[in-house]
């Protein structure tokens, strides 16, 4: 079924900041021997960094079943994963990792955006609730269970949370973006209005937002 464009308005927004929160930067480190659990994560990182995630998924195996304990060879293996829409194999990557460390904030958080991406928005509600229980001052993931709130159609609680993402982060724009969805499916069209105006202020780094944007602010104004 075609989406309307304020569904397509929410799940674009919403998926492109879950992925900034996949892609951590991997640290600069000395070389280690190839066949070495260091060395095969490190190389599953680079690869991971160049967008190859077919190839650093062969990589991070291999590290996980070096050392079956550690939580990052765990956790990239799962953002991997998700990068190849390879979904319940990325739940049970995030999962394990989070067997191990249960304070895992991203590992938390990035589970949330998996079920997110499968439509699942009571588990992704779930796992952003407790990523914020550990790391309340996150904007990001405050704007992340907002989305989820909304797609839920809990849209007070999604208002809400996209407020608070921006009293933690003014310069968020995605969290007015969402505000935008949200009082439109309200019916508040001032409010939304204003809120696309304050997106489009701030500007975003995906150029198919701003033109959702821009178009949503044109049918919305009135004539």
């Amino acid at each position: 079924m075609e989406k309307s464009a304020v569904e397509r308005l929410l799940v674009w927004g919403a998926a492109a900041l879950l992925l900034v929160s996949l892609v951590a930067c991997s640290a600069q480190s000395s070389p280690t021997p190839e066949g070495s659990f260091e060395g095969r994560l490190a190389q599953g990182r680079d690869l991971m960094d160049q967008g190859r995630y077919e190839e650093a998924i062969v990589d991070l195996q291999a590290a996980v079943r070096l050392d079956p304990k550690s939580v990052e060879a765990h956790f990239r293996l799962g953002n991997a994963f998700f990068q190849q829409a390879r979904h319940n194999e990325a739940i049970q990557a995030f999962q394990k990792a989070l067997e191990l460390d249960q304070t895992h904030v991203d590992a938390r958080s990035n589970l949330g955006a998996v079920y997110y991406e499968l439509g699942q928005f009571d588990k992704a509600v779930a796992e952003f609730g407790k990523a914020i229980g550990l790391q309340p001052n996150d904007a990001d993931i405050h704007y992340n269970l907002g989305a989820s709130y909304v797609q839920q159609s809990k849209l007070d609680a999604g208002i809400a949370e996209f407020m608070e993402a921006l009293r933690l982060n003014p310069n968020l724009g995605r969290a007015y973006f969402g505000l935008a969805n949200a009082y439109k499916l309200q019916g508040n069209n001032a409010l939304a209005i204003e809120a696309l105006q304050k997106f489009l202020v701030l500007g975003d780094s995906d150029p198919q937002l701003q033109t959702i944007a821009e178009s949503l602010l044109a049918e919305l104004k009135p004539q």
